[in-house]
């Protein structure tokens, strides 16, 4: 063979079964010179797949380029792995225990939120200025993911960030179901204005439980209550019929191009 992949670097990603992609010409002569058979586990109509006397496995496309696994077994057990690997949950799954009954409940998880902290509930007054008290509190909880594991302990931040919101914008919570594989989530937002604008209580503050930094909970209430020059709703709801039970809005994204709107459908909730 004049030119063999295996000489050349493997082209698999890190911690991955180690591969070669192999032109069309390489595939040929692989199949002329060494001994092959048609591996039926891994062959679909038009990309078969073949196995060597050495346990090498090898795809070929159906343009004739192919890849070249070192060892079939190694690729079978790098699957098998993979495929045990906890798949990726919604960040409120477990996390907000309430649902669908998260927005009745917040009056009694800020309650709750203040006797967890230790802070005096008439200092819960969901002013701006409120926040940097939590924050305080919050630097005592070490590691800071203990936050996740007291029971009622994110309900409330989340409940009371988005009170602080909602007393900024004179806004009204809702929810929006999302369905998983595990059931349906439901999303607390704060909408404000003309328009359906929205502002989101939870997700950054997730983020900054589980990612390194510390909580910031002033900065991202900041970041989603709006300036009096922001004119960019994150959200248009172009239908308001209360008896649909979909409703179609307009949302607004960053892209790389800069800030676009693109359209977008959720399940209403009544």
């Amino acid at each position: 063979m004049k030119s063999d992949p295996r000489s050349r670097r493997p082209t698999n990603t890190k911690g991955w079964a180690k591969c070669w992609s192999v032109k069309k010409s390489e595939v040929e002569a692989l199949l002329a010179e060494e001994k092959w058979t048609l591996d039926p586990e891994h062959s679909i109509p038009h990309h078969p797949a073949y196995v060597s006397d050495r346990g090498e496995l090898l795809f070929v496309s159906a343009s004739g380029k192919g890849l070249l696994y070192a060892s079939r077994q190694e690729l079978m057990e790098k699957s098998a792995a993979r495929a045990s690997e906890p798949q990726p949950q919604h960040v409120l799954e477990g996390n907000l225990p309430q649902g669908a009954h998260f927005i009745e409940a917040v009056p009694s998880l800020i309650d709750e939120l203040a006797s967890i902290l230790k802070i005096p509930r008439e200092s819960f007054d969901s002013s701006f200025d409120s926040l940097y008290l939590v924050e305080k509190a919050l630097k005592k909880i070490r590691p800071k993911r203990r936050i996740l594991e007291i029971p009622n302990l994110f309900p409330g931040l989340v409940a009371y960030a988005g009170e602080v919101m909602r007393k900024e914008t004179g806004g009204e919570w809702f929810l929006t179901e999302v369905h998983e594989t595990t059931g349906p989530i439901y999303e607390p937002y704060v909408r404000y204005g003309p328009g359906g604008r929205y502002m989101n209580p939870w997700l950054e503050l997730y983020k900054s439980i589980t990612e390194p930094g510390r909580i910031s909970l002033h900065v991202l209430a900041s970041v989603e209550i709006p300036h009096p020059d922001d004119l960019k709703p994150r959200v248009i709801v172009e239908n308001e019929a209360p008896d649909d039970d979909y409703e179609f809005y307009m949302e607004y994204v960053e892209t790389p191009q800069g800030g676009a709107y693109r359209p977008a459908m959720r399940r209403r909730t009544h």
